[in-house]
């Protein structure tokens, strides 16, 4: 088989501090997201989660269920730094 370098798979797996699978995996991957919910996941939460990440080289965050504010620059109250 022909490797493709640029081949981009994804694998879907049980919340890091649930289960282990993510970790194991994230041994053998290059890049990783992260999926983090606003509002509800504590940072020590999420500094445990990416500690048990370490083997991937790059972790990327993605912030999902913010709410969005029309009138100004808020993005909820996300570890406490809420805004007017």
């Amino acid at each position: 088989m022909r490797r493709a370098p640029g081949r981009i798979v994804i694998l879907d797996s049980p919340p890091v501090l649930a289960a282990s699978p993510a970790a194991v995996l994230a041994g053998h991957v290059g890049q990783l997201i992260m999926v983090v919910r606003a509002d509800e996941t504590l940072e020590s939460s999420l500094r445990d989660a990416i500690g048990l990440m370490g083997a991937c080289p790059h972790i990327q965050l993605l912030l999902n269920g913010v709410k969005f504010s029309p009138g100004g620059r808020r993005f909820g109250t996300y570890y406490g730094q809420g805004g007017a």
